[in-house]
């Protein structure tokens, strides 16, 4: 079994620091600096509209996550005292951070008049690359558990050994970053990077979700119809990529830049 390690905060000359919020932020720094390296290499536009668009996407992103963490999986928390809906350090969903995401960057599609499919495409090719350093930061603070098991694969948490299943999804997480890569070599049509990883995330996902943990009581992801609410938006996701995998079809490759 895997040793259960406690890094979930740090000290330096007296200051303490929180190891989910540095490795989220070397996520969110490291899809920046791809971002702003394909675009270059791309000529999709110039480098201080990447930076709005990373701007905006970052930050709905991170506000609808936590909305949707509170409102899915804790509504009896926001009930006890609404103003939960805004502190946004105590909690996020995966899922909520995909729809801000999506709802951000529409509307700076909108106001911006740039290349929607070709500005989604990316944030999808970088998406993976800072989702590493995501999921890392989830395997560090153990807030994903799942049931109780002997498995090799299990974590000794101090209750018992449990699937970590931020650690497995970090495990799985480099195939998400072959899928874009892959894509990104060999199709060059605006869309298509965004549409692959959209149908291949709810394949990771939607599996896992069925060894999250049922005894933790509150602390225990609410199931609906038997599935949690992540399996439900992965049915919408592989929906979603599909429709845009099969408009991206349609475009013309991009220009190889001179």
């Amino acid at each position: 079994m895997i040793p259960y390690l406690d890094f979930a905060t740090f000290t330096i000359a007296g200051a303490t620091f929180h190891t989910f919020g540095l490795l989220v932020a070397l996520g969110v720094l490291l899809g920046h600096w791809i971002m702003t390296a394909r675009n270059r290499a791309l000529g999709l536009g110039p480098s201080t509209e990447v930076d709005l668009f990373a701007l905006v996407g970052f930050a709905s992103a991170f506000f609808f996550a936590h909305f949707f963490d509170v409102i899915f999986y804790r509504p009896d928390l926001v009930r006890r005292d609404w103003t939960e809906l805004f502190k946004v350090h105590h909690g996020l969903s995966s899922f909520g951070g995909f729809v801000g995401t999506f709802i951000g960057c529409t509307a700076f599609f909108r106001f911006r008049k740039v290349d929607a499919w070709a500005f989604s495409d990316l944030a999808a090719y970088a998406f993976p690359f800072g989702w590493l350093f995501g999921r890392a930061g989830c395997s560090v603070a153990h807030d994903h558990k799942g049931h109780l098991t002997d498995s090799w694969l299990a974590v000794r948490f101090p209750d018992g050994p449990r699937y970590d299943l931020g650690l497995i999804e970090l495990a799985l997480t480099p195939i998400l970053v072959a899928v874009v890569v892959l894509v990104a070599r060999r199709d060059r049509r605006p869309g298509m990077i965004t549409g692959a990883l959209a149908v291949a995330y709810p394949f990771i996902r939607f599996p896992l979700d069925f060894f999250r943990a049922t005894d933790l009581g509150e602390e225990s992801d609410p199931r609906h119809l038997g599935l949690t609410p992540a399996q439900w938006a992965c049915f919408a996701l592989l929906a979603v990529g599909l429709w845009v995998t099969s408009r991206a079809r349609r475009h013309a490759a991009l220009p190889e830049k001179a």
